[in-house]
């Protein structure tokens, strides 16, 4: 029966991950941790599940704080969905996982694929709660599908080296202008576009 590790275990696996991808040896993380091999089986039974684990650790992390976040009650449906925005993760915890894709893809299929449902459903409570906003008037009426559409596409490319790189934009920064966009239009103005045609 193994047990869980902590925090700083995943992070080291993170940052080994984001250099190597899934080419990391334990070898490599019993150094990051200044650890022993047997050491790390304690919290792992093989490293296909030091990965799995580790993909669980990103997503449950961020899954909590934005629990959090929409259950206080103190804030209103603009703060909650500013602070949504602000709770992603910085680039480094899932871009660890995404910047080496084609060879997770080969060599951990399954996981590939746990880690596309995860980041499918990233924006599922940032969803419901602009659909409560809705629902309740605080918001004005919008496309859902589109909306979670633009939110996953400009979350992948902001998660592309490449692309951020070239367009000299970075994560933090293309997210808050994201939610800029979002919370403020290109109009200034709360009026629905086909009244100003």
């Amino acid at each position: 029966m193994t047990h869980e590790p902590d925090r700083q275990v995943y992070l080291k696996l993170l940052r080994l991950m984001g250099i190597k991808g899934t080419h990391f040896t334990t070898d490599d993380l019993a150094r990051e941790l200044g650890t022993s091999k047997r050491t790390l089986y304690v919290y792992f039974a093989s490293k296909e599940e030091m990965i799995g684990k580790t993909i669980d650790f990103v997503f449950e992390d961020m899954k909590r704080s934005d629990s959090e976040i929409l259950a206080n009650t103190d804030y209103s449906p603009r703060e909650k969905i500013e602070r949504y925005f602000r709770n992603i993760p910085d680039s480094y915890h899932i871009g660890a996982l995404l910047r080496h894709e084609g060879d997770f893809r080969r060599h951990y299929p399954q996981l590939w694929e746990k880690t596309e449902r995860r980041l499918d459903a990233i924006w599922d409570e940032l969803i419901e709660l602009v659909e409560q906003g809705i629902a309740s008037g605080t918001l004005r009426k919008v496309d859902t599908a589109v909306l979670r559409l633009m939110l996953e596409q400009t979350l992948f490319k902001l998660l592309d080296y490449e692309y951020t790189a070239r367009a000299r934009v970075s994560f933090e920064s293309g997210m808050q202008a994201m939610c800029d966009i979002l919370l403020h239009g290109l109009l200034g103005t709360s009026a629905p576009v086909s009244s100003l045609r």
